[in-house]
């Protein structure tokens, strides 16, 4: 087996160069509520200012450098463990302001949130071979800044059964999610989230598309006490080799239900329609019954939650089948 060459040829830096511009765009924002927020925690108040300036005037000069040294490390202390509260404080309150639903399986969530994730994934396909996926194009998902999410992919490891098909890693998957409007159970439990994924073209075929690809995508979300529906309507924007990766409208939606014991039971319906390429005008729809369970507190704010299900194909053109799922989270 050997590792493919991490390579970025044009369509990819066209893709990397488009996502950053997204997040480098928000960058001042997150900077200023970072700030701003630290400044609030840590400036000190008038009263403490005044109780430690008397005493100081009667020291000697030598206690009075001590003193100043003391205060300056505690005061370096003090604003890094400040911006990483007031980041932190920040970051909870963007999560309360939206519904609380646990992520679908394979439904991209319009929530915003601090999370590891990692998915496994064993699929048929028509030929009858099977390919195993570890990673699933997860990984680390963070609040940046009020109302804005970013996805640092890992690639994902490709496993095939097929003695001709290499084993090898996938593309580079990237995430910006922005929040547009949301409500939490008490105002109305609705959100409305704008995304922009990219992948970037770092693995060979067949386990990469070879193109740098690019998906803006829309997400709904509606709630009525323990029942929600989760839509995300995108599109697959190869940067080049149209012909050969074709361009595909993405429908998912996902109906799901909060039950005791923290299970969260779920049905989702997953279309592609085929608009360009070799299968311009075919359709695939899968139906994926799944459950989650979660979120449990593990240490001090790391929490624990996992989801699985299985996609089966409900239409003749299939591109696979009986996609069986694992996505394990690890909300902070």
């Amino acid at each position: 087996m050997t590792a493919p060459m991490m390579t970025i040829d044009g369509g990819a830096k066209i893709a990397l160069l488009a996502w950053l511009a997204g997040a480098a765009l928000l960058a001042p924002a997150c900077a200023v509520a970072a700030t701003e927020q630290a400044a609030q925690a840590t400036a000190p108040s008038p009263q403490t200012d005044a109780t430690q300036a008397a005493p100081a005037t009667q020291q000697s000069d030598a206690g009075v450098g001590d003193a100043g040294a003391g205060a300056n490390s505690t005061r370096a202390a003090t604003k890094k463990h400040g911006v990483f509260r007031a980041w932190h404080s920040m970051a909870e309150r963007q999560e309360a302001s939206e519904p609380d639903w646990l992520s679908p399986l394979a439904t991209t969530s319009g929530r915003i949130k601090d999370e590891f994730r990692y998915e496994l994934w064993r699929q048929t396909t028509p030929t009858g071979t099977t390919v195993s996926t570890f990673g699933g194009g997860k990984g680390l998902e963070f609040i940046a800044a009020p109302r804005v999410q970013l996805l640092l992919g890992v690639p994902s490891y490709v496993e095939h059964s097929a003695p001709t098909s290499p084993d090898g890693l996938g593309d580079w998957p990237l995430m910006l999610k922005f929040r547009v409007a949301s409500a939490n159970a008490s105002r109305g439990d609705y959100l409305v989230t704008l995304l922009l994924s990219a992948t970037v073209p770092t693995a060979s075929r067949p386990n990469g598309a070879g193109e740098a690809v690019l998906t803006p995508t829309v997400a709904l979300g509606k709630g009525w006490r323990g029942f929600d529906v989760q839509t995300t309507v995108g599109v697959n924007l190869p940067a080049a080799e149209t012909q050969r990766l074709g361009r595909q409208v993405l429908w998912n939606t996902t109906f799901q239900y909060r039950a005791r014991w923290k299970l969260w039971p779920e049905l989702e319906a997953n279309s592609t329609f085929y608009e360009q390429g070799p299968s311009a005008g075919a359709v695939q729809t899968f139906l994926t019954p799944g459950l989650g369970f979660g979120r449990v507190n593990l240490f001090r704010g790391l929490r624990f939650a996992v989801a699985g299900g299985e996609q089966i194909a409900v239409t003749r053109f299939r591109t696979y089948d009986h996609r069986l799922m694992l996505s394990v989270r690890f909300p902070f």
